[in-house]
Protein backbone atom coordinates (compact mmCIF):
# COMPACT_ATOMS: atom_id res chain seq x y z
CA UNK A 1 0.00 0.00 0.00
CA UNK A 2 2.78 2.57 0.90
CA UNK A 3 4.02 1.59 -2.46
CA UNK A 4 1.17 2.65 -4.24
CA UNK A 5 0.44 5.81 -2.39
CA UNK A 6 4.54 6.85 -3.55
CA UNK A 7 3.68 6.59 -7.23
CA UNK A 8 0.75 9.38 -6.81
CA UNK A 9 1.78 12.88 -6.57
CA UNK A 10 3.76 12.78 -9.80
CA UNK A 11 0.50 11.48 -11.81
CA UNK A 12 -1.39 14.20 -9.17
CA UNK A 13 1.21 16.83 -10.30
CA UNK A 14 0.70 15.98 -13.97
CA UNK A 15 -3.15 15.91 -13.83
CA UNK A 16 -3.01 19.23 -11.78
CA UNK A 17 -0.84 20.82 -14.87
CA UNK A 18 -3.28 19.34 -17.39
CA UNK A 19 -6.49 20.88 -15.75
CA UNK A 20 -4.65 24.51 -15.06
CA UNK A 21 -3.94 24.61 -19.01
CA UNK A 22 -7.23 23.55 -19.77
CA UNK A 23 -8.92 25.95 -17.74
CA UNK A 24 -6.43 28.47 -18.61
CA UNK A 25 -6.94 28.17 -22.54
CA UNK A 26 -10.91 28.70 -21.52
CA UNK A 27 -10.53 31.69 -19.91
CA UNK A 28 -8.38 33.58 -22.45
CA UNK A 29 -10.80 32.53 -25.07
CA UNK A 30 -13.95 33.74 -22.66
CA UNK A 31 -12.40 36.98 -22.29
CA UNK A 32 -13.06 38.68 -25.76
CA UNK A 33 -16.68 37.29 -25.36
CA UNK A 34 -18.41 36.89 -22.57
CA UNK A 35 -16.28 36.03 -19.46
CA UNK A 36 -18.43 35.74 -16.52
CA UNK A 37 -21.71 34.24 -18.63
CA UNK A 38 -19.46 31.46 -20.19
CA UNK A 39 -17.40 30.33 -16.88
CA UNK A 40 -20.89 30.08 -14.92
CA UNK A 41 -22.59 28.29 -18.16
CA UNK A 42 -19.66 25.71 -17.88
CA UNK A 43 -19.76 24.92 -14.12
CA UNK A 44 -23.17 24.49 -14.08
CA UNK A 45 -24.53 23.20 -17.23
CA UNK A 46 -21.85 21.48 -19.83
CA UNK A 47 -19.79 19.94 -17.15
CA UNK A 48 -19.25 16.33 -17.80
CA UNK A 49 -21.75 14.06 -16.24
CA UNK A 50 -21.66 12.89 -12.80
CA UNK A 51 -23.00 9.56 -13.71
CA UNK A 52 -19.72 7.53 -12.14
CA UNK A 53 -20.30 9.58 -8.65
CA UNK A 54 -24.18 8.80 -7.90
CA UNK A 55 -23.61 5.23 -9.53
CA UNK A 56 -21.01 4.95 -6.45
CA UNK A 57 -23.94 6.37 -3.90
CA UNK A 58 -26.08 3.61 -5.24
CA UNK A 59 -23.58 1.03 -4.59
CA UNK A 60 -23.40 2.27 -1.44
CA UNK A 61 -26.77 3.74 0.11
CA UNK A 62 -29.24 1.30 -2.05
CA UNK A 63 -27.38 -1.64 -2.15
CA UNK A 64 -26.70 -2.80 0.98
CA UNK A 65 -29.86 -4.39 1.19
CA UNK A 66 -28.65 -7.16 -1.13
CA UNK A 67 -25.39 -7.56 1.01
CA UNK A 68 -27.32 -7.84 4.24
CA UNK A 69 -29.80 -10.23 2.17
CA UNK A 70 -26.95 -12.51 1.08
CA UNK A 71 -25.45 -12.55 4.65
CA UNK A 72 -28.89 -13.45 6.35
CA UNK A 73 -29.09 -16.80 3.39
CA UNK A 74 -26.01 -17.55 4.66
CA UNK A 75 -26.09 -17.06 8.36
CA UNK A 76 -25.32 -20.68 10.33
CA UNK A 77 -28.32 -19.37 12.52
CA UNK A 78 -31.06 -19.62 9.70
CA UNK A 79 -30.12 -23.28 8.47
CA UNK A 80 -29.52 -24.53 11.90
CA UNK A 81 -32.83 -23.11 13.12
CA UNK A 82 -34.65 -24.48 9.98
CA UNK A 83 -32.69 -27.74 10.37
CA UNK A 84 -34.34 -27.92 13.81
CA UNK A 85 -37.33 -27.62 12.82
CA UNK A 86 -38.44 -24.43 13.24
CA UNK A 87 -39.41 -25.28 16.98
CA UNK A 88 -39.13 -21.60 18.41
CA UNK A 89 -40.42 -19.10 15.94
CA UNK A 90 -39.63 -16.22 18.36
CA UNK A 91 -35.85 -17.23 17.93
CA UNK A 92 -36.69 -15.97 14.20
CA UNK A 93 -38.73 -13.33 15.06
CA UNK A 94 -35.32 -11.87 17.62
CA UNK A 95 -32.83 -12.35 14.64
CA UNK A 96 -35.27 -10.42 12.02
CA UNK A 97 -35.44 -7.75 14.76
CA UNK A 98 -31.78 -7.55 14.98
CA UNK A 99 -30.91 -7.44 11.50
CA UNK A 100 -33.93 -4.53 11.16
CA UNK A 101 -32.29 -2.81 14.39
CA UNK A 102 -28.70 -3.06 12.64
CA UNK A 103 -29.10 -2.11 9.20
CA UNK A 104 -31.94 0.11 9.26
CA UNK A 105 -34.29 -1.85 7.68
CA UNK A 106 -38.08 -0.94 7.76
CA UNK A 107 -38.66 -4.30 7.74
CA UNK A 108 -36.59 -8.03 8.09
CA UNK A 109 -38.60 -10.90 6.51
CA UNK A 110 -38.45 -14.89 6.40
CA UNK A 111 -40.84 -16.87 4.24
CA UNK A 112 -40.04 -20.89 5.05
CA UNK A 113 -40.35 -23.71 2.62
CA UNK A 114 -41.24 -26.62 4.56
CA UNK A 115 -44.17 -24.43 6.85
CA UNK A 116 -45.46 -21.95 4.58
CA UNK A 117 -45.22 -19.09 7.95
CA UNK A 118 -43.99 -15.81 6.61
CA UNK A 119 -41.98 -15.17 10.02
CA UNK A 120 -41.54 -11.26 10.69
CA UNK A 121 -39.60 -9.56 13.35
CA UNK A 122 -43.28 -8.85 15.17
CA UNK A 123 -44.01 -12.50 14.65
CA UNK A 124 -45.41 -14.92 11.98
CA UNK A 125 -47.60 -12.92 10.10
CA UNK A 126 -49.31 -15.62 7.82
CA UNK A 127 -49.10 -18.29 5.97
CA UNK A 128 -47.90 -18.00 2.26
CA UNK A 129 -50.41 -19.57 -0.03
CA UNK A 130 -50.34 -19.49 -4.49
CA UNK A 131 -53.80 -18.76 -4.58
CA UNK A 132 -53.28 -15.35 -2.80
CA UNK A 133 -51.71 -13.03 -5.29
CA UNK A 134 -50.19 -11.08 -2.25
CA UNK A 135 -48.01 -14.01 -1.96
CA UNK A 136 -46.91 -14.25 -6.16
CA UNK A 137 -43.58 -12.19 -5.32
CA UNK A 138 -43.04 -15.64 -3.13
CA UNK A 139 -43.94 -17.95 -5.47
CA UNK A 140 -42.46 -15.92 -8.76
CA UNK A 141 -38.69 -15.57 -6.90
CA UNK A 142 -38.90 -18.91 -5.80
CA UNK A 143 -39.30 -20.14 -9.64
CA UNK A 144 -36.30 -17.58 -10.74
CA UNK A 145 -32.90 -19.05 -11.55
CA UNK A 146 -30.93 -16.11 -9.64
CA UNK A 147 -30.37 -16.09 -6.30
CA UNK A 148 -32.19 -13.01 -5.38
CA UNK A 149 -34.36 -10.68 -6.71
CA UNK A 150 -35.87 -7.06 -5.81
CA UNK A 151 -39.34 -5.76 -6.27
CA UNK A 152 -41.42 -2.85 -5.22
CA UNK A 153 -44.29 -4.28 -2.91
CA UNK A 154 -47.08 -2.92 -0.61
CA UNK A 155 -45.53 -4.17 3.06
CA UNK A 156 -47.61 -7.50 4.17
CA UNK A 157 -47.66 -5.40 8.20
CA UNK A 158 -48.86 -1.80 7.24
CA UNK A 159 -50.16 -1.79 3.69
CA UNK A 160 -50.62 1.73 3.18
CA UNK A 161 -46.76 1.68 2.31
CA UNK A 162 -44.51 0.30 -0.07
CA UNK A 163 -41.33 -0.75 0.24
CA UNK A 164 -38.53 -1.87 -1.91
CA UNK A 165 -37.83 -5.88 -0.97
CA UNK A 166 -34.95 -7.81 -1.54
CA UNK A 167 -35.81 -11.69 -1.74
CA UNK A 168 -33.05 -13.56 -0.90
CA UNK A 169 -33.25 -17.75 -1.88
CA UNK A 170 -32.44 -19.68 1.43
CA UNK A 171 -30.46 -22.98 0.31
CA UNK A 172 -28.60 -26.08 2.42
CA UNK A 173 -25.59 -27.41 1.33
CA UNK A 174 -27.36 -30.13 -0.90
CA UNK A 175 -28.69 -26.95 -2.78
CA UNK A 176 -32.14 -27.86 -1.44
CA UNK A 177 -34.25 -24.38 -1.22
CA UNK A 178 -35.34 -23.69 2.43
CA UNK A 179 -37.22 -20.32 1.97
CA UNK A 180 -36.71 -16.55 1.19
CA UNK A 181 -35.06 -14.31 3.01
CA UNK A 182 -34.97 -10.62 2.92
CA UNK A 183 -34.97 -6.96 4.21
CA UNK A 184 -37.11 -4.14 2.87
CA UNK A 185 -36.61 -0.19 2.31
CA UNK A 186 -38.80 2.43 2.40
CA UNK A 187 -39.66 3.52 -0.73
CA UNK A 188 -40.11 7.14 0.56
CA UNK A 189 -36.79 6.79 1.86
CA UNK A 190 -35.20 5.44 -1.15
CA UNK A 191 -36.84 8.28 -2.96
CA UNK A 192 -35.34 10.80 -0.56
CA UNK A 193 -31.86 9.58 -1.36
CA UNK A 194 -32.26 10.26 -5.18
CA UNK A 195 -33.75 14.26 -4.68
CA UNK A 196 -30.46 14.24 -2.38
CA UNK A 197 -28.76 13.01 -5.47
CA UNK A 198 -30.66 15.67 -7.65
CA UNK A 199 -30.01 18.19 -5.12
CA UNK A 200 -26.27 18.05 -5.17
CA UNK A 201 -26.01 17.11 -8.43
CA UNK A 202 -28.00 19.03 -9.63
CA UNK A 203 -29.12 16.69 -12.38
CA UNK A 204 -32.89 14.74 -13.09
CA UNK A 205 -32.16 11.22 -11.58
CA UNK A 206 -34.11 8.22 -11.82
CA UNK A 207 -34.55 4.36 -12.60
CA UNK A 208 -35.98 2.24 -15.24
CA UNK A 209 -36.74 -1.60 -15.65
CA UNK A 210 -35.46 -3.43 -18.74
CA UNK A 211 -39.04 -2.73 -19.89
CA UNK A 212 -38.24 0.91 -20.18
CA UNK A 213 -40.41 1.69 -17.36
CA UNK A 214 -39.85 4.33 -14.81
CA UNK A 215 -39.23 1.87 -11.73
CA UNK A 216 -38.41 4.68 -9.29
CA UNK A 217 -38.22 8.11 -9.35
CA UNK A 218 -38.47 11.41 -6.69
CA UNK A 219 -41.18 13.33 -5.77
CA UNK A 220 -39.96 16.10 -8.25
CA UNK A 221 -39.60 13.93 -11.20
CA UNK A 222 -41.37 15.24 -14.64
CA UNK A 223 -40.91 12.97 -17.27
CA UNK A 224 -43.23 10.24 -18.91
CA UNK A 225 -44.01 6.89 -16.81
CA UNK A 226 -42.10 5.05 -19.73
CA UNK A 227 -39.76 6.39 -21.27
CA UNK A 228 -41.32 4.55 -24.95
CA UNK A 229 -43.87 7.49 -24.25
CA UNK A 230 -41.41 10.93 -24.26
CA UNK A 231 -41.26 12.57 -26.85
CA UNK A 232 -37.68 12.53 -28.67
CA UNK A 233 -36.98 10.18 -25.39
CA UNK A 234 -38.71 7.23 -27.37
CA UNK A 235 -36.55 7.45 -30.47
CA UNK A 236 -33.31 6.31 -27.99
CA UNK A 237 -35.28 3.87 -26.09
CA UNK A 238 -33.97 1.00 -27.60
CA UNK A 239 -30.39 2.01 -28.36
CA UNK A 240 -30.45 2.96 -24.14
CA UNK A 241 -32.03 -0.54 -22.93
CA UNK A 242 -29.83 -2.44 -24.96
CA UNK A 243 -26.53 -0.84 -24.08
CA UNK A 244 -25.08 -1.55 -20.68
CA UNK A 245 -23.67 2.05 -20.48
CA UNK A 246 -23.78 5.24 -22.84
CA UNK A 247 -24.34 8.66 -23.23
CA UNK A 248 -27.39 9.98 -25.51
CA UNK A 249 -28.73 13.14 -26.99
CA UNK A 250 -32.50 14.11 -27.65
CA UNK A 251 -34.71 17.24 -28.37
CA UNK A 252 -37.83 17.76 -26.34
CA UNK A 253 -39.57 20.38 -27.59
CA UNK A 254 -36.76 22.44 -29.53
CA UNK A 255 -34.67 21.73 -25.71
CA UNK A 256 -31.92 19.59 -25.96
CA UNK A 257 -31.17 16.96 -23.64
CA UNK A 258 -28.37 15.13 -22.25
CA UNK A 259 -29.09 10.85 -21.24
CA UNK A 260 -26.14 9.15 -18.97
CA UNK A 261 -27.40 5.46 -18.72
CA UNK A 262 -25.79 2.83 -16.82
CA UNK A 263 -27.09 -0.38 -15.93
CA UNK A 264 -26.93 -2.42 -12.65
CA UNK A 265 -26.80 -5.67 -12.47
CA UNK A 266 -27.76 -6.28 -8.80
CA UNK A 267 -30.87 -4.21 -8.74
CA UNK A 268 -32.04 -5.19 -12.81
CA UNK A 269 -32.36 -1.52 -13.15
CA UNK A 270 -30.97 1.35 -15.25
CA UNK A 271 -30.15 4.49 -13.75
CA UNK A 272 -30.83 7.18 -15.62
CA UNK A 273 -29.01 10.51 -15.08
CA UNK A 274 -30.77 13.51 -17.28
CA UNK A 275 -29.11 17.28 -18.31
CA UNK A 276 -30.62 19.62 -20.18
CA UNK A 277 -28.52 21.74 -22.18
CA UNK A 278 -28.81 25.36 -22.71
CA UNK A 279 -26.92 27.88 -24.59
CA UNK A 280 -26.91 31.48 -25.75
CA UNK A 281 -26.45 32.44 -29.43
CA UNK A 282 -23.52 34.83 -28.60
CA UNK A 283 -21.41 32.38 -26.70
CA UNK A 284 -22.31 29.47 -29.36
CA UNK A 285 -18.97 29.17 -31.54
CA UNK A 286 -16.77 29.99 -28.13
CA UNK A 287 -18.53 27.55 -26.29
CA UNK A 288 -17.95 24.57 -28.54
CA UNK A 289 -14.23 25.50 -28.54
CA UNK A 290 -14.13 25.61 -24.60
CA UNK A 291 -15.49 22.35 -25.05
CA UNK A 292 -13.59 20.77 -27.09
CA UNK A 293 -10.45 21.87 -25.44
CA UNK A 294 -12.06 20.36 -21.95
CA UNK A 295 -13.38 17.32 -23.91
CA UNK A 296 -9.34 16.64 -24.96
CA UNK A 297 -7.81 17.73 -22.04
CA UNK A 298 -10.43 14.93 -20.04
CA UNK A 299 -9.68 11.96 -22.33
CA UNK A 300 -5.78 12.87 -21.65
CA UNK A 301 -6.05 13.02 -17.87
CA UNK A 302 -8.50 9.90 -17.61
CA UNK A 303 -6.55 7.46 -19.96
CA UNK A 304 -3.62 8.81 -18.10
CA UNK A 305 -4.50 8.25 -14.66
CA UNK A 306 -6.31 4.87 -15.97
CA UNK A 307 -3.32 3.29 -17.42
CA UNK A 308 -1.16 4.34 -15.22
CA UNK A 309 -1.79 5.28 -11.62
CA UNK A 310 -5.02 2.35 -11.77
CA UNK A 311 -3.34 0.21 -13.05
CA UNK A 312 -0.39 -0.02 -10.76
CA UNK A 313 -2.69 0.27 -7.82
CA UNK A 314 -4.59 -2.86 -8.79
CA UNK A 315 -1.44 -4.68 -9.39
CA UNK A 316 0.14 -3.16 -6.19
CA UNK A 317 -3.18 -3.82 -4.11
CA UNK A 318 -3.69 -7.40 -5.36
CA UNK A 319 0.32 -8.20 -5.05
CA UNK A 320 -0.07 -7.06 -1.39
CA UNK A 321 -3.30 -8.76 -0.61
CA UNK A 322 -2.48 -12.12 -2.01
CA UNK A 323 0.00 -14.89 -1.77
CA UNK A 324 1.08 -15.47 -5.24
CA UNK A 325 1.23 -19.41 -4.45
CA UNK A 326 -2.01 -20.51 -2.76
CA UNK A 327 -4.43 -17.39 -3.65
CA UNK A 328 -5.04 -17.16 -0.06
CA UNK A 329 -4.77 -14.10 1.51
CA UNK A 330 -1.03 -12.77 2.92
CA UNK A 331 -0.53 -11.65 6.39
CA UNK A 332 -0.57 -7.87 5.40
CA UNK A 333 -4.26 -8.19 4.54
CA UNK A 334 -5.01 -10.25 7.01
CA UNK A 335 -3.79 -8.14 10.19
CA UNK A 336 -6.36 -5.32 9.26
CA UNK A 337 -9.33 -7.37 8.22
CA UNK A 338 -8.49 -9.63 12.08
CA UNK A 339 -8.50 -6.20 13.97
CA UNK A 340 -12.03 -5.71 12.33
CA UNK A 341 -13.26 -9.19 12.90
CA UNK A 342 -12.23 -9.47 16.83
CA UNK A 343 -13.29 -6.04 17.33
CA UNK A 344 -17.24 -6.72 15.70
CA UNK A 345 -17.07 -9.78 17.35
CA UNK A 346 -16.83 -8.06 20.70
CA UNK A 347 -19.63 -5.62 20.29
CA UNK A 348 -21.72 -7.87 19.37
CA UNK A 349 -21.07 -10.49 21.56
CA UNK A 350 -20.58 -13.24 18.78
CA UNK A 351 -18.34 -16.34 18.99
CA UNK A 352 -14.94 -16.56 16.57
CA UNK A 353 -12.57 -18.86 16.52
CA UNK A 354 -9.51 -19.40 15.19
CA UNK A 355 -7.58 -22.53 13.74
CA UNK A 356 -3.86 -22.90 12.48
CA UNK A 357 -2.99 -25.78 10.28
CA UNK A 358 0.77 -26.61 9.73
CA UNK A 359 1.54 -29.30 7.18
CA UNK A 360 3.28 -32.61 9.10
CA UNK A 361 6.86 -33.31 7.90
CA UNK A 362 6.87 -30.69 5.05
CA UNK A 363 10.27 -30.05 4.98
CA UNK A 364 11.13 -33.83 3.93
CA UNK A 365 8.28 -33.04 1.22
CA UNK A 366 10.86 -30.25 -0.34
CA UNK A 367 14.20 -32.35 0.42
CA UNK A 368 13.42 -35.60 -0.94
CA UNK A 369 10.54 -34.66 -3.96
CA UNK A 370 12.10 -30.84 -4.79
CA UNK A 371 10.61 -27.60 -4.27
CA UNK A 372 7.99 -28.35 -7.03
CA UNK A 373 5.99 -31.04 -5.34
CA UNK A 374 6.63 -28.86 -2.07
CA UNK A 375 4.67 -26.28 -3.75
CA UNK A 376 2.03 -28.24 -5.23
CA UNK A 377 1.23 -29.42 -1.52
CA UNK A 378 0.68 -26.36 -0.62
CA UNK A 379 -1.63 -25.35 -3.18
CA UNK A 380 -3.57 -28.80 -3.03
CA UNK A 381 -3.93 -28.08 0.66
CA UNK A 382 -4.98 -24.53 0.51
CA UNK A 383 -7.85 -25.79 -2.09
CA UNK A 384 -9.16 -27.77 0.18
CA UNK A 385 -8.91 -25.69 3.59
CA UNK A 386 -10.87 -23.04 1.34
CA UNK A 387 -13.69 -25.64 -0.07
CA UNK A 388 -14.42 -26.13 3.61
CA UNK A 389 -14.95 -22.72 4.90
CA UNK A 390 -17.89 -20.18 4.48
CA UNK A 391 -17.33 -17.24 2.31
CA UNK A 392 -17.30 -14.78 5.50
CA UNK A 393 -14.44 -17.24 6.99
CA UNK A 394 -10.63 -16.49 6.36
CA UNK A 395 -8.21 -18.31 4.77
CA UNK A 396 -4.34 -16.78 5.32
CA UNK A 397 -0.88 -18.41 4.25
CA UNK A 398 1.06 -17.44 7.96
CA UNK A 399 4.07 -19.10 7.25
CA UNK A 400 5.99 -21.70 4.74
CA UNK A 401 3.98 -24.44 5.70
CA UNK A 402 1.26 -23.03 7.93
CA UNK A 403 -1.93 -21.36 7.33
CA UNK A 404 -4.25 -19.64 10.04
CA UNK A 405 -8.34 -19.54 9.66
CA UNK A 406 -10.77 -16.98 11.11
CA UNK A 407 -14.26 -18.62 11.51
CA UNK A 408 -16.73 -15.70 13.04
CA UNK A 409 -19.93 -17.08 14.48
CA UNK A 410 -18.24 -19.93 15.25
CA UNK A 411 -17.75 -21.51 18.51
CA UNK A 412 -14.82 -23.45 19.25
CA UNK A 413 -16.63 -27.00 18.93
CA UNK A 414 -18.07 -26.51 15.72
CA UNK A 415 -14.35 -24.97 14.52
CA UNK A 416 -13.10 -28.69 15.81
CA UNK A 417 -15.39 -30.47 13.54
CA UNK A 418 -14.68 -28.72 10.22
CA UNK A 419 -10.82 -28.80 11.42
CA UNK A 420 -11.83 -32.93 11.59
CA UNK A 421 -12.97 -32.70 8.17
CA UNK A 422 -10.33 -30.77 6.58
CA UNK A 423 -7.80 -33.39 8.68
CA UNK A 424 -9.43 -36.13 7.44
CA UNK A 425 -9.88 -34.72 3.80
CA UNK A 426 -5.80 -34.18 3.54
CA UNK A 427 -5.09 -37.55 4.84
CA UNK A 428 -7.33 -39.39 2.67
CA UNK A 429 -6.78 -36.94 -0.69
CA UNK A 430 -3.75 -36.42 -0.54
CA UNK A 431 -1.39 -39.49 -0.14
CA UNK A 432 -0.23 -39.45 -3.58
CA UNK A 433 0.52 -36.38 -5.61
CA UNK A 434 1.29 -36.67 -9.50
CA UNK A 435 1.96 -39.82 -8.73
CA UNK A 436 4.63 -39.27 -5.84
CA UNK A 437 3.57 -41.45 -2.53
CA UNK A 438 4.14 -37.83 -0.67
CA UNK A 439 1.54 -39.18 2.68
CA UNK A 440 0.73 -35.40 3.45
CA UNK A 441 -1.05 -34.78 6.68
CA UNK A 442 -1.99 -32.02 8.74
CA UNK A 443 -2.14 -31.04 12.10
CA UNK A 444 -4.96 -28.45 13.83
CA UNK A 445 -4.68 -26.57 16.78
CA UNK A 446 -8.00 -24.29 17.37
CA UNK A 447 -8.75 -21.37 20.42
CA UNK A 448 -11.79 -19.52 20.49
CA UNK A 449 -11.46 -15.47 21.49
CA UNK A 450 -12.35 -14.68 24.86
CA UNK A 451 -14.23 -10.85 24.60
CA UNK A 452 -11.27 -9.35 26.69
CA UNK A 453 -8.23 -10.83 25.47
CA UNK A 454 -6.31 -9.14 23.04
CA UNK A 455 -5.27 -10.84 19.24
CA UNK A 456 -1.68 -11.41 20.49
CA UNK A 457 -3.14 -13.97 23.38
CA UNK A 458 -5.49 -15.53 21.13
CA UNK A 459 -2.89 -16.49 18.76
CA UNK A 460 -0.72 -17.35 21.26
CA UNK A 461 -3.56 -19.65 22.44
CA UNK A 462 -4.39 -21.03 19.40
CA UNK A 463 -0.07 -21.45 18.71
CA UNK A 464 0.05 -23.40 21.97
CA UNK A 465 -2.79 -25.78 21.08
CA UNK A 466 -1.08 -26.78 17.67
CA UNK A 467 2.19 -27.12 19.35
CA UNK A 468 0.43 -29.99 21.31
CA UNK A 469 -1.11 -31.56 18.22
CA UNK A 470 2.11 -31.81 17.45
CA UNK A 471 3.59 -33.49 19.93
CA UNK A 472 0.99 -35.96 19.84
CA UNK A 473 2.40 -37.80 17.40
CA UNK A 474 1.20 -35.15 14.82
CA UNK A 475 -2.25 -35.57 12.60
CA UNK A 476 -4.49 -34.29 15.31
CA UNK A 477 -6.75 -31.48 16.11
CA UNK A 478 -6.05 -30.05 19.43
CA UNK A 479 -8.35 -27.28 21.55
CA UNK A 480 -7.81 -24.61 24.08
CA UNK A 481 -8.75 -25.85 27.64
CA UNK A 482 -8.71 -22.75 29.71
CA UNK A 483 -9.06 -18.85 28.84
CA UNK A 484 -6.60 -16.85 28.71
CA UNK A 485 -4.55 -16.30 31.82
CA UNK A 486 -4.43 -12.39 31.45
CA UNK A 487 -6.23 -10.60 29.12
CA UNK A 488 -5.88 -6.70 27.63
Amino acid sequence: MKQTYKRKPPFILISSVLLIIAFTAISLTNYYVANRSLNQHIETNTLPLTSDNIYSEVQRDLLQPILVSSLMAQDTFVHDWIDAGERQPAQMSRYLKSIQDRYNAITAFFVSEQTSNYYHSTGIIKQVSSSDSADNWYFATRSLDDEFNINLDQDTVDTTTTNLFVNHKVKDHQDRFLGIIGVGLASKTIKGLIEDYQLRYGRQVYFINRQGQVALQGSKYTGAEDIHQAEGLKDIATQILTTQSGSFNYTDNDQQYLIKSRFIPELDWYLIVEHRQQSEALITTTLWVNLSISLLVTLIVLLLLYYTLGGYQRRLEFMANTDPLTGTASRYAFESTFAQILSFAQREQHPVSTMLVDIDHFKKVNDNHGHLAGDKVLTEVANILSDNLRQSDMLCRWGGDEFLIVLPHCTQVAAREIAEKMRLQIETLLPALDNLNLSITASFGIAEYSNDESSASLFSRTDAALYRAKAKFRNQVECTVNAPAETI
